[in-house]
């Protein structure tokens, strides 16, 4: 790799030892075409029982899912993982983030509340550990510099690639740099010590969401039905179709082998679940070991130029498998409401495109 190593200073754009030696080797590999786009696999579909179902509102189920999740919050067992790095792309490059959603409070400033709404309700103050990029560490460490119970740690960044898979630099001659992926929470929650800092607190679950789905609560129900499922990952899964009608692109649950899986790369039309990205992780078991997931060669456009980002996307911790070809970390599937606004899990934002309809939907709900 000396070719890269002569184009690339190691202090280039901040870039560390460890960095550089990575993304070397993720290179070598792409050369190789030992790694790019999810291999295609043979997979069934869900049978009755792989998804949980969201239970109806004062049933026995749903109490029962209620307080198990209220009593972890008491005992201070629960907190937020938000996902507010990438690089605001799709947004114009902004810290997507900080945009105002409705009367000026921001994405972040509402995910805040919801965790001090948690807290309140259980009398005590339930932690937010807040994945950062460099594209949005500085703004969002002085938002929140006042706040109490918040902790940042950062994703890795690595350098984009031409088609012909040479370090990509803009037209000033810089190193273009991309966060990796949202895939990469679960190394940088471990080597930051943001992990082992919560394990010290006494958390035990986390509560991963995007920055932008505000409906992704830290709602007791929901908590209640990972402890009660008792899988180190529950994935929440909603219905595709959107309730404007469209059919959304993302990961489905399917069976692969004998059990229960996200698939990335799926036909919307066959697959009437979607992954919400939102998962509720066993902490201890998640800090117990390197998670090795795959990482993933993705096309976009920088600077109206071709480049391909290498990333890691979190739903593929529900396909690791061991030697023995058991799962590293055993899932559970939990499907949630959509349709109801007042009731709905799953709100992304993805493009400014969405804000208003989506601000318009959650207006009532976020304004108590």
């Amino acid at each position: 790799m000396d070719e890269l190593g002569t184009e690339i200073r190691q202090d280039e754009a901040g870039l560390d030892a460890g960095t550089l030696a990575a993304f070397e080797w993720l290179v070598i590999a792409l050369r190789r075409g030992e790694l790019g786009r999810e291999a295609a696999v043979a997979w069934e579909p869900l049978r009755a029982g792989d998804v949980e179902s969201w239970p109806e509102d004062g049933a026995p189920r749903q109490r029962a899912f209620a307080a198990l999740g209220e009593e972890a919050l008491r005992r201070g067992e629960a907190a937020s993982l938000v996902l507010a790095g990438g690089a605001g792309t799709r947004f114009g490059a902004a810290v997507k983030g900080l945009v105002p959603v409705l009367g000026g409070r921001t994405f972040l400033a509402l995910k805040l509340e919801d965790a001090r709404r948690a807290g309140a309700a259980a009398g005590r103050s339930v932690p937010v550990a807040l994945m950062t990029s460099a594209a949005t560490h500085d703004a969002i460490a002085a938002t929140v510099a006042a706040e109490a119970d918040v902790l940042l740690f950062r994703q890795r960044m690595l350098p984009r690639l031409t088609p012909a898979l040479a370090p990509y630099r803009d037209a000033a001659g810089a190193l273009s740099l991309a966060p990796a992926g949202h895939g990469d929470v679960f190394r940088a929650l471990r080597e930051s010590g943001v992990g082992a800092e919560l394990a010290r607190r006494g958390v035990r679950t986390l509560a991963l969401s995007n920055v932008d789905n505000l409906a992704a609560t830290l709602d007791p129900v929901a908590l209640g039905a990972h402890r009660a499922l008792g899988r180190a990952v529950t994935v929440e899964v909603t219905a595709r179709r959107a309730p404007g009608g469209a059919l959304d692109p993302g990961a489905a649950p399917v069976r692969v082998a004998g059990r229960v899986r996200l698939l990335e790369q799926v036909e919307p039309a066959r697959h009437s679940l979607i992954s919400t990205n939102t998962l509720w992780l066993d902490l201890r078991l998640v800090l117990a070991r390197e998670l090795p997931l795959p990482w993933r060669a993705v096309s976009k456009e920088v600077g109206g130029a071709r480049v391909l980002q290498l990333e890691q996307i979190a739903a593929e911790i529900t396909a690791l498998v061991g030697e023995d070809g058991a799962p590293l970390l055993e899932s559970a599937y939990l499907e949630v409401p959509r349709e109801d606004p007042a009731r709905s899990r799953f709100e992304p934002v993805k493009t400014r495109a969405d804000l208003a309809r989506v601000a318009a939907r959650l207006r009532e709900r976020l304004s108590h």
